[in-house]
């Protein structure tokens, strides 16, 4: 009897821990939603994947560097996803500053990995951050 009811509790523990694998839901792992850093030529670039708002697959851009900093990511920045296609961004609504940031928004798109790739800031050519 004590053997069927061990069995029996690894046997519903199995099928837990398979449906959260196999489920996925529309939530996205914390691991996706945490901030991706890059601070080479000491400009220091933090973006975080916002989930998909507005129909859009968006993203936080903070920078920080150590005078005034003003870009316009929509015209050096794109998305690569996990088959190489490339997504142009829709807008960037920011504001310039030591501590720049604004929101960065690219066509929807399916699947969870993906690159955001901003170019040439600081004399860096590419700078990617991979979800």
């Amino acid at each position: 009897m004590r053997i069927s009811g061990i069995i029996i509790a690894l046997s519903i523990l199995t099928a837990v821990a398979i449906s959260g694998c196999i489920s996925g839901g529309d939530t996205p792992s914390a691991d996706l939603l945490e901030p991706r850093e890059n601070s080479d030529a000491g400009i220091q670039i933090k973006a975080t994947y916002l989930q998909d708002i507005e129909d859009a697959t968006a993203f936080e851009i903070k920078v920080t560097a150590h005078s005034d900093y003003n870009d316009d990511f929509k015209k050096n920045s794109f998305l690569r996803d996990s088959g190489g296609k490339t997504y142009q961004p829709l807008s960037y609504e920011g504001e310039g500053g030591h501590h720049a940031s604004g929101i960065l928004r690219f066509p929807k798109i399916e699947g969870k990995r993906f690159e955001l790739v901003i170019k040439d800031i600081a004399g860096v050519n590419e700078r990617v951050f991979k979800w």
